[in-house]
């Protein structure tokens, strides 16, 4: 890749996804920074990107784009090759998250959260990679969490919603490696953004009542998380945004499948087991080879 990249990145109203955008485009990179309804609700979040670009003479465009209608990103992804030429990175950063007891939740909050966290990705990756593969080059990132590789109480759908992203972006990693493009993953721990101010609750409490006490406790435990993601000690996120941009400078090739930023609870040393395991896999099937891949190491940034 050269230095400057086309970068496309959901999710760029606030959190990680605001600031990767910021942060790129002050070092050089065309930014197409996505987020949904610019003409509506969010219309004030776009204002202050396009402001932020024009003040500072930064090659960043703000782009309308919502990962859970087809039509949309189709739109933005030809947008940005019209006006750029080609596609180089995609950050997949659109997300939400629910927090609560499993049960409770009705099939259409499952659905809901599916087509942000799942089959956002499935769209954009899909819709990305013909151009990638054209050029030989491309990069998919996807942001997703160390939830996407243990399992915590109160947050199974968020959880599943990540492996989900794991296991499609791991596959990705080995099926694109011969066509020159590369699949990662980032595995960010708690670091305080607004995506728990925007997550629901469980809309069936009927279902709930027989948990009794079980109800205390996942109140207690997010008010806990509330609590650590307020704290003047809390990490800063920019240490994400960071990661993501060392990630794109890295020569292709030598990028981690997974890198896991902050307090990942031990899930380094879990992926760095998986990835052997996964190692033997595609030997004993004869891919290794073929794909001409082979698992880079395992990395944790702890900043």
């Amino acid at each position: 890749m050269s230095s400057q990249q086309v970068v496309l990145v959901t999710g760029s109203k606030s959190g990680f996804g605001r600031n990767i955008v910021e942060t790129l485009a002050r070092q050089g990179h065309r930014v197409f920074a996505s987020l949904r309804d610019i003409n509506g609700r969010n219309a004030s979040y776009a204002k202050e990107l396009s402001d932020f670009a024009q003040r500072e003479q930064l090659a960043l465009s703000v782009l309308e784009l919502d990962v859970t209608n087809e039509t949309s990103v189709n739109q933005a992804v030809k947008v940005v090759v019209d006006q750029a030429g080609r596609i180089d990175v995609v950050v997949n950063n659109a997300g939400v998250s629910y927090g609560g007891i499993t049960e409770g939740y009705t099939l259409d909050q499952v659905r809901a959260l599916m087509e942000v966290n799942f089959f956002g990705p499935v769209h954009v990756d899909r819709t990305v990679l013909p151009y990638m593969r054209q050029q030989r080059n491309g990069l998919l990132i996807h942001i997703s969490s160390i939830s996407g590789g243990l399992a915590f109480p109160f947050t199974a759908l968020y959880c599943a919603s990540k492996w989900a992203l794991e296991a499609l972006a791991e596959s990705y990693h080995y099926e694109l490696a011969p066509l020159g493009i590369e699949s990662i993953l980032v595995e960010p721990s708690l670091f305080p953004t607004e995506i728990l101010s925007s997550q629901q609750t469980p809309h069936d409490q009927e279902r709930l009542i027989d948990y009794g006490a079980i109800n205390d406790i996942a109140v207690q435990t997010w008010h806990a998380i509330e609590a650590a993601n307020n704290s003047p000690d809390a990490p800063d996120p920019q240490i994400v945004v960071d990661v993501v941009a060392d990630l794109i400078a890295q020569p292709r090739g030598t990028r981690p499948l997974r890198t896991t930023v902050g307090n990942d609870l031990g899930l380094a040393s879990l992926n760095a087991a998986k990835a052997q395991t996964q190692q033997t896999v595609l030997d004993a099937w004869g891919l290794t080879e073929p794909l001409a891949f082979k698992i880079p190491g395992e990395v944790t940034t702890e900043r």
